[in-house]
């Protein structure tokens, strides 16, 4: 009978719910392998705990695999909780199709809500994946079977990319492995902390895949790259800026809208600019580029400007209502706002009261968005450093602007 070593990465304590999952599949488990700190358990099954506190998700993984007995590998994290019968069905569809990697569709819960997220099958088309640009919406990060000659022909996980290790591990080997959906199997995923530092999904899109695969048969095979390739150009160019879009890289996404705008003039890509600076909260060159040299008519110009025209208002009179105090009103008023726009200054006010309310957690999280969004703000990047500085998490901090911005001279 085929057993797995269920690697664990421990978020927290382990929860009643997440052992009984374990022991309903007890039969197909050699093991259990924790990376926190020895608690007490009761498991039937082998237990053992690693001491891994406060590292990098990659040097977890490669450990916890180095550990394992067995060959066969299921990573879960102490937030995923196992249907009954799920290994066993992850390892026979393993065994009847040859895949590498294996993985469950996901029921979320979030906030006491619960969502169903069916996946779609990737075997044999394992390249559309990367052509997706955002691998982590196609595959999820626990209920992974795999095995520890995959993890080594891949080399292993990288430690240096915060929590996007795994993601950076498909991305580097897609060309050879085999990446199967169990479509009748299901685990629950329950998700204690929304908190995702997107700069690191943002870095590995631009400095390994872009780099890393041909543009014209792997990422945009469905341009017209030899009968218009400066609009296929273009096109690419800005697909990429919306996807850095997503991840909050506003910063890195102009720059991406700005060459297709040289290498093909458009609308699209005007507008996609226009927007990422309004998020910046880079008003002024927003507005320089509502122009009829740009190709903007004169409608869309006064329409545009005005909006951005009033978000400036809306947004001095919130940071005068912080300076005198009026808390409260001010939280009352940006519920109304950031059904509007929801920009780099929006969150550095939301930043700001939170720091007032001494909720520092709250507060360096605001102002770590307001930087992803906009990473050379002198006012963001000091509120962020200050915080930072006395929760002890400078090296975040550095971390943070070198992925954005590199060697560029702040």
């Amino acid at each position: 009978m085929e057993k797995v070593s269920l690697l664990v990465l421990s978020e927290s304590e382990p929860k009643e719910e997440f052992l009984e999952a374990i022991n309903e599949n007890a039969d197909f488990i050699h093991e259990v392998i924790f990376s926190g700190e020895e608690s007490d358990v009761e498991l039937d099954c082998p237990v053992k705990f690693l001491g891994l506190k406060g590292e990098p998700k990659g040097k977890i993984r490669n450990a916890l695999v180095e550990s394992a007995n067995s060959e066969n590998l299921l990573f879960v994290s102490s937030s995923t909780i196992l249907e009954e019968d799920a290994i066993e069905e992850l390892l026979e569809e393993r065994e009847s199709t040859g895949a590498d990697i294996v993985f469950p569709n996901i029921i979320f819960h979030v906030g006491g809500k619960e969502e169903v997220k069916n996946f779609e099958q990737p075997f044999e088309k394992e390249l559309n994946l990367v052509a997706s640009l955002s691998i982590e919406d196609y595959v999820p990060e626990w209920g992974i079977l795999t095995s520890k000659s995959v993890v080594e022909k891949g080399k292993g996980f990288d430690s240096s990319l915060g929590d996007y290790d795994f993601y950076d591990f498909l991305y580097r080997n897609i060309r050879w492995l085999k990446v199967r959906l169990a479509e009748l199997t299901y685990v629950t995923q329950k998700i204690e902390d929304s908190f995702i530092d997107t700069s690191w999904r943002s870095y590995v899109l631009r400095k390994r895949v872009l780099q890393d695969f041909d543009w014209e048969k792997e990422l945009f095979p469905f341009l017209s790259w030899h009968e218009k390739p400066e609009a296929a150009e273009a096109t690419a160019l800005t697909i990429i800026g919306n996807k850095l879009s997503n991840y909050y890289d506003f910063f890195n996404a102009t720059d991406f809208y700005r060459r297709a705008l040289l290498k093909f003039h458009n609308q699209e890509s005007l507008r996609c600019l226009i927007n990422a600076l309004k998020t910046m909260g880079l008003f002024e060159e927003a507005k320089e580029l509502l122009s009829p040299e740009q190709g903007v008519s004169e409608e869309t110009i006064s329409s545009e400007k005005q909006l951005i025209e009033n978000i400036e208002s809306i947004i001095k009179e919130l940071e005068k209502a912080v300076e005198d105090g009026k808390v409260y009103e001010v939280i009352t008023a940006i519920q109304d706002v950031v059904s509007v726009y929801e920009g780099a200054p929006i969150y550095n006010i939301l930043g700001v009261l939170s720091w007032i309310q001494k909720k520092e957690e709250e507060a360096y999280r605001f102002f770590f968005k307001a930087v992803t969004i906009n990473p050379i703000n002198q006012d963001y990047l000091f509120n962020l450093a200050s915080v930072a500085k006395r929760l002890k998490r400078e090296e975040e901090v550095k971390k943070l602007i070198q992925i954005l911005v590199g060697d560029l001279n702040l």
